[in-house]
């Protein structure tokens, strides 16, 4: 005996495919009816959303005269949607807006989204029914990997750096290919507002002269150190952070974190840097004329450790660049992207950013794209 449905059922069927981001046939296997019926009752909503399992009565002249007004205003209402929504892929390729009108097709009509995106519904079918090409299957393997290293560097890598991942992998990919894929599949780099931060240099302490001078390179680890302090807001209050980062490996070798600005932080920073570096004798240090770094207590620890002392020239923030270059780097892919509500738990995400991310994942071009830890390690493999 065949079955009977009530209108209110086929709404509610329908509703279920429009609704749960499922496919017509999985409903259909679900509800135990044929997925032909259920699309025709989802073209029969599409078509009349207001009243669309009316039967088949006649109705007077001027109700159907008012039936087909209401209709042609709903088909107006729907082109203008379409158009809206396909904007950007009116000028794409043939591939991408077919597969506009699948990802959209219990969204609109598929005639009409044919219609107004000049494709054929032949075309749409055979695009459909059409296993996957060898290029296609390509296409999404790499979709699929952009979309991992993407993923793995918390969404702060853009084309170039992922292109350079991918190339180390073996792939062969240009960045613009990256870029397009990107773009096609709305995979944007988190990217945030700037942020600069200045020590005090109004003190008596002695300062050294900019021995540096924006020889931003070097030709070994540990031939120069850079140290700025920076600050991070957090519910709590204000939470500094003391880093040194080598030139050569870009590398954080030391940091330390305290709710105040003080000697003490700096010299925490440093004594940190050189338990973990154990640098040789020699080190050039360059800082800015901050009261912490002139201070004596922090002079007479550089002394201890062999190292030569190196400081900006007064008010030019460009001579200590590299190093407020990193802290803004910070502020861009981690502070500002999170809200901390204690200064424990910005430190455990510093932590994390320094120790895990920024020293042993994250790829640097100037580095050809290696990490700092790779790096470094090179170097000792070359050289010993």
């Amino acid at each position: 005996m065949a079955n009977h449905y009530d209108r209110e059922f086929k709404a509610q069927a329908v509703q279920l495919v429009l609704t749960q981001q499922k496919t017509g046939a999985q409903v259909a296997r679900e509800l135990g009816i044929p997925s032909k019926t259920l699309y025709a009752w989802v073209a029969a909503y599409k078509a009349d959303p207001v009243e669309p399992f009316v039967g088949s009565g006649h109705l007077k002249a001027e109700d159907q005269a008012l039936r087909d007004l209401q209709r042609r205003i709903r088909d107006l209402e729907e082109e203008n949607a379409i158009l809206k929504k396909s904007d950007a892929h009116l000028h794409q390729r043939s591939d991408v807006i077919v597969r506009f009108i699948h990802e959209h097709r219990f969204t609109f009509s598929i005639t009409k989204m044919c219609q107004i995106l000049d494709v054929s519904r032949s075309g749409y079918y055979a695009w459909c029914h059409r296993p996957p090409s060898t290029r296609a299957q390509a296409r999404a393997r790499r979709v699929e990997r952009i979309r991992a290293v993407f993923t793995t560097s918390g969404e702060r890598y853009g084309s170039p750096k992922i292109t350079a991942v991918l190339r180390r992998e073996g792939e062969r990919i240009s960045q613009k290919t990256v870029a397009r894929l990107m773009h096609d599949h709305r995979l944007r780099s988190r990217v945030t507002r700037k942020y600069k931060a200045t020590t005090n240099s109004r003190h008596t302490w002695p300062v050294h002269e900019n021995v540096l001078n924006r020889t931003f390179s070097a030709d070994r680890p540990h031939a120069v150190w850079m140290a700025d302090i920076t600050y991070i807001p957090t519910e709590e209050g204000w939470l500094y952070l003391a880093s040194l980062q080598d030139l050569y490996t870009r590398k954080i070798v030391g940091w330390a974190v305290d709710r105040r600005m003080t000697q003490d932080l700096v010299i925490r920073a440093l004594d940190r840097a050189v338990i973990h570096s154990r640098p040789p004798a020699g080190v050039l240090h360059h800082s800015d004329r901050g009261s912490q770094y002139a201070a004596a207590a922090y002079q007479e620890r550089l002394q201890q450790y062999g190292m030569t002392a190196s400081m900006s020239r007064k008010g030019n923030c460009y001579d200590n660049a590299m190093i407020e270059s990193w802290h803004s780097l910070l502020k861009k892919e981690l502070i500002y992207l999170t809200k901390f509500r204690t200064r424990a738990e910005a430190e455990v995400a510093i932590f994390a950013y320094i120790e895990i991310f920024y020293n042993r994942q994250r790829i640097h071009s100037a580095l050809d794209y290696q990490t700092p830890a790779e790096a470094d390690a090179a170097y000792h493999a070359r050289y010993g």
